[in-house]
């Protein structure tokens, strides 16, 4: 897909966690495979092995994918979050051929561990946290981390929203962030939306259909989180260098 750098950035997260049951994961796989469809990218949130080797199985993961571990703290001291993080990131990779470099979690509890995941090579914290004040789409953390911030959730979270257009706010959003030079960062709740109602699957179905017209006619980039969290940690690391070769 050829790129316009002057479209809208729009970048997909999907939560796979399932309540175990093959009912469970087949409602899931359905939400997926209907994602999939439309030939978007994505960033797939996972607890474990288990959710990975899912993907694998099923066939869904692309090779533009990236892939983030879900993490909470638990108000564990710093060596015991170290010892837990690196064991969870080395069952990972042997799973599967994944580099792992961005987690999903609460910012707040996970920003003292800012050393510690920067010393296990992630780059950003993707926020499941419900900011819909957030200004941008990322803050910076300590340690040369970022902060991603999701502007759209899916299904919606408040029952005043879920009266209004769910996919007209979605567009809407787009275009606010497009404007702030931003992208918009969808968060998807595959097994919240298998539970939900056929109509709801039918407006995800067009809301999908829509953003991938959107990109077929260049007027929306569809990229990745971690193609995202890239940029900014070149940005971050370049600014540096630039300064020298001025005062030079």
């Amino acid at each position: 897909m050829k790129l316009s750098p002057s479209a809208a950035r729009v970048a997909f997260m999907i939560q796979l966690q399932t309540r175990g049951s093959a009912t469970d994961v087949a409602r899931i796989q359905h939400v997926v495979h209907l994602f999939r469809g439309h030939r978007l990218p994505c960033t797939w949130s996972v607890a474990g092995c288990c959710s990975l080797e899912s993907i694998e199985q099923m066939g869904i993961q692309h090779s533009t994918d990236s892939v983030a571990l879900t993490i909470g703290t638990d108000n564990v001291v710093p060596q015991q979050f170290r010892e837990t993080l690196r064991k969870r990131l080395a069952a990972m990779r042997s799973c599967g051929d994944v580099n792992i470099q961005l987690v999903a979690g609460d910012p707040a509890a996970l920003r003292p561990h800012s050393a510690i995941l920067a010393e296990q090579g992630i780059l950003a914290v993707l926020s499941n946290s419900d900011e819909r004040a957030c200004p941008s789409s990322h803050t910076p953390l300590p340690c040369g981390l970022w902060q991603m911030n999701f502007g759209a959730q899916i299904p919606r979270r408040s029952w005043l929203a879920s009266l209004l257009s769910g996919n007209q706010a979605v567009l809407r959003q787009i275009s606010k962030m497009s404007a702030m030079d931003q992208p918009l960062l969808v968060s998807i709740d595959a097994s919240a939306v298998a539970h939900t109602s056929a109509r709801s699957l039918q407006q995800l179905d067009k809301l999908l259909q829509s953003i991938s017209l959107s990109a077929s006619r260049q007027e929306v980039n569809i990229v990745t989180i971690g193609e995202i969290v890239a940029g900014l940690t070149a940005s971050r690391v370049s600014r540096p260098q630039q300064s020298i070769l001025r005062a030079a």
